[in-house]
């Protein structure tokens, strides 16, 4: 029962307290808070006996046993923690079975369990065959510059996991790939900068009008006016599962087509999927083309889209498709996508440990999200979220269930014994 550790309660509501999104400091690549995650992470696992290396505050290694070597990576950054909190975001919140903070899920819970299963398997004394070499990255969220500087000094193992993924074992993961769209300025409105983050569902936009403005239409798209100000309000999810949220970009381009503005090709190809690029697809997953972020700048538009792709395609194979959108474009790949055979031996290993600590029988499964098990020649998302519940990764009220905190520990240390015997 990880959770009725004091220890453990402790260090996580510290990690949850600091506000981990991407900034810059003084020998701080990712900012202050994040170089405090990483140095009370690393101290923590030397408190534990671990043998530590900070790469220059950019990322941490935990590292324990000999042999051939077996990686775990998470993350210790967050993204924003956005509108919408019930409690606190940035203070650890127990009520009603479920702890709640940014970060608990994605991943500061989930690398520390990890952490806290690496020192039970260590205290008990079970002989360790291989090399452990836990890492903990500070910049998952925006970018993966803390991976490109690990691998400036050092080199991963070909085998691992990432505890930010899905139960029961995640054998493949989507291309992810950014559409950054130009469209030329409004004629009578003028877009404010809208959503936070591009891999995140927008849950607010809107525009302001120029001249006077028909409410009937305002009304009709669901909108909101205030004064020459008009506002739209939907719900974030993860950018990899857009259709858990509410975009709120898109009633504002509806409303614009409506008003006469030339936004067709937008509302027809980007909202409305005229191309039905959502139909693409097979046993690795289906595409995603989400527009989370709205940029009016001097010369256009900027609509930033996240565009998600089964592992079995590469962007090149919808290049032709994206330009039939008619809409000027820059296509870029943000990361690979990652295969791993069902047959491989790490996924079953990974398989039958949360088979046999949860008694089921279940088989690998594809996910839409990009962790940092990619890293690994062999790797693959394990955990934390449980088939059929969403902890709200990316959205307001971020959980975990106490429950699933204590089985996800269960399941990491079954796990680990079962790679390093």
């Amino acid at each position: 029962m990880l959770f009725d550790n004091k220890e453990f309660l402790e260090d996580l509501a510290y990690l949850i307290s600091l506000k981990t999104v991407q900034g810059f400091g003084d020998n701080a690549p990712f900012g202050e808070e994040n170089k405090k995650a990483l140095l009370y992470f690393l101290e923590k696992a030397k408190k534990f006996g671990f043998e530590t290396v900070n790469y220059d505050n950019y990322f941490g290694e935990v590292i324990f046993g000999s042999g051939e070597e077996f990686g775990i990576i998470g993350h210790l950054d967050v993204v924003p923690e956005g509108e919408g909190w019930a409690t606190d975001p940035y203070t650890l919140t127990v009520k009603e079975g479920k702890v709640f903070g940014r970060g608990v899920a994605d991943d500061k819970a989930p690398i520390l369990i990890c952490l806290y299963a690496l020192k039970e398997l260590k205290e008990r004394g079970v002989k360790f065959n291989k090399k452990i070499r836990l890492f903990v990255g500070c910049n998952e969220e925006s970018g993966w510059k803390d991976v490109e500087y690990f691998k400036s000094k050092s080199k991963f193992p070909d085998y691992g996991f990432s505890p930010d993924g899905d139960f029961p074992v995640v054998f493949s993961e989507k291309g992810i790939n950014r559409i950054y769209f130009s469209i030329p300025k409004l004629k009578n409105y003028t877009f404010n900068k809208s959503g936070t983050i591009v891999n995140a569902v927008c849950a607010y936009a809107s525009i302001t009008a120029k001249g006077k403005v028909d409410e009937k239409l305002v009304k009709k798209h669901g909108l909101k006016l205030n004064g020459n100000l008009i506002e739209s309000f939907g719900k974030t999810a993860h950018g990899s599962k857009p259709e858990l949220g509410v975009n709120a970009i898109k009633p504002l381009f509806d409303y614009l087509l409506d008003c006469g503005e030339r936004v067709k090709e937008v509302v027809d190809y980007i909202f409305n999927d005229k191309l039905n690029l959502s139909k693409i697809g097979d046993d690795t997953g289906f595409t995603t083309l989400s527009a989370n972020l709205i940029e009016e700048r001097e010369e256009d538009i900027l609509i930033s889209v996240d565009f998600r792709i089964p592992a079995t395609k590469v962007l090149e194979d919808f290049i032709p498709l994206i330009e039939k959108f008619g809409i000027k474009y820059n296509a870029v790949l943000s990361r690979k996508p990652l295969f791993v055979p069902k047959t491989e031996r790490i996924v079953n290993d990974l398989l039958n440990a949360y088979n046999e600590v949860l008694g089921v029988n279940e088989s690998p499964i594809p996910q839409s999200g990009g962790t940092f098990a990619s890293v690994f020649k062999r790797g693959c998302a394990f955990g934390p979220e449980f088939p059929g519940k969403n902890n709200q990764i990316h959205e307001p009220n971020e959980f975990m269930e106490i429950d699933d905190i204590n089985k996800t520990y269960d399941i990491y240390l079954k796990a680990i014994e079962n790679i390093i015997k």
